[in-house]
């Protein structure tokens, strides 16, 4: 088992590895003509210059992560670990939630680096930070927070039934995720996104007026939207779709308001609804459901094996390095799952495009896209395979050339999609 893992773990690797590496070696192809006019020359050069730093400080972050696990692995520092969080207390549940916080700190510090590198070093210079120490310390301790409030009670949560009620386990833990998953999803704008941005009514005017009129025109109510004041962080733009029933909520970014027209913003608004009257939160959630139901079963089998914790230097099964290496060896099938569901995924906003078509909004559809490209650095020229293997939505030229091209009878909504817990553009 201990040389299936370290082989796991290398062939996820350079397979993330070559994806990056053929992705960025793509960045020099011709853009095509109908999105040509993104970048002049000059917004281009810099976007050539912003992909290639991302590109090596990732590169150099995959290396040393990949390093610094098979290191643990394989000189006995999971054992050691779990060792001292054993000094602490004789119950297990804490202790496999101590042994996961002592590794979990270790893997914070190592790449808190990273992240701040990329905030106020690359993000900075080519003109996206707009964050300050203070909100990025501040961040980082509200997510560390959550991680231990939200994240341990669930882990805490999960581990004592397994202790306690055996082969009812899967059950109880799948009725258990599932409505947290629920809740989650209900909750996810109304408290968690409040917790990091304040969030803000649209105010009346020109472009509260239009968006009355779409929402009567598609026959969708529109309770709650709002602005964000994502500006605090970053210049670049986006909008996001959460929730479903009476918690359905838009949410704008101040940037896009900022940075586009009217008819464009009505445009994204238009391209969200899309997806609420397609119910693409509701499909994502059932499809949760039904993964979930399958990490359980095979969990229980890691959490229970002894030889699978004896490999790695561990006297029997232990739940916290067994969650850790379920991680690991589930990594492919997370990979090979992913494909169809991306896929899925980007049928969903092409036919989120085209209700945003049929509303009245092609045009300006097309003129926002553009602007989110720009805005945002997109790349015009990802690698089919990157594509087909990990992207969520489909590039921009593709999404552009099945807005430009109407077939006989006019767009067609009807394709079957999923997409992501929450949604954005």
């Amino acid at each position: 088992m201990y040389t299936l893992t370290i082989l796991v773990i290398l062939a996820v690797f350079l397979l993330d590895i070559t994806l990056s590496t053929l992705n960025y070696k793509h960045r020099n192809q011709t853009i095509p003509d109908n999105v040509a006019d993104v970048y002049d020359q000059n917004a281009y050069d810099n976007w050539l210059n912003y992909t290639m730093e991302n590109h090596r400080i990732s590169m150099i972050e995959k290396v040393l992560d990949t390093v610094l696990l098979i290191l643990f692995l394989s000189v006995g520092l999971f054992p050691a670990l779990a060792r001292l969080a054993d000094g602490f207390t004789p119950n297990p549940v804490l202790q496999s939630l101590l042994f996961l916080s002592f590794y979990g700190t270790i893997s914070f510090v190592l790449g808190i680096g990273f992240h701040w590198y990329r905030t106020f070093s690359i993000e900075e210079r080519f003109g996206f930070n707009k964050s300050t120490i203070k909100t990025f310390v501040l961040d980082q301790l509200k997510s560390i927070l959550l991680a231990i409030l939200l994240g341990g009670g669930i882990l805490y949560a999960l581990l004592t039934l397994y202790l306690r009620i055996g082969n009812r386990f899967i059950l109880y833990a799948w009725l258990l995720m599932v409505s947290l998953t629920l809740l989650i999803n209900l909750l996810y704008t109304k408290i968690f996104v409040r917790l990091f941005n304040k969030l803000t009514p649209l105010p009346s005017g020109e472009l509260y007026d239009k968006i009355n009129d779409l929402a009567v025109s598609t026959g969708y109510e529109v309770k709650k939207i709002s602005v964000m004041d994502a500006s605090k962080r970053s210049s670049k733009l986006n909008a996001y779709f959460s929730g479903f029933g009476k918690f359905k909520h838009i949410v704008l970014f101040d940037t896009l308001l900022e940075k586009c027209s009217t008819d464009e913003i009505v445009s994204v608004l238009a391209h969200e609804i899309g997806h609420a009257k397609h119910k693409d939160v509701l499909r994502q959630l059932l499809i949760s459901v039904i993964q979930m139901s399958v990490v359980l079963v095979l969990l229980t089998f890691f959490l229970s094996s002894d030889d699978l914790a004896q490999a790695f230097g561990f006297r029997s099964a232990h739940m916290g390095f067994a969650l850790i290496l379920f991680g690991i060896l589930m990594e492919p099938v997370g990979i090979v799952v992913g494909i169809p569901l991306s896929q899925l995924s980007r049928i969903a906003e092409y036919r989120a495009d085209a209700f945003a078509a049929v509303s009245g909004y092609r045009e300006p559809m097309i003129s926002a896209l553009k602007v989110l490209a720009r805005e945002n650095f997109a790349n015009l020229t990802p690698h089919p395979l990157v594509v087909k293997m990990t992207y969520s939505h489909p590039p921009i030229s593709q999404r552009v050339e099945a807005l430009t091209k109407k077939p006989p009878g006019g767009f067609s909504t009807s394709l079957k999609v999923c997409c992501f817990q929450y949604h954005t553009l």
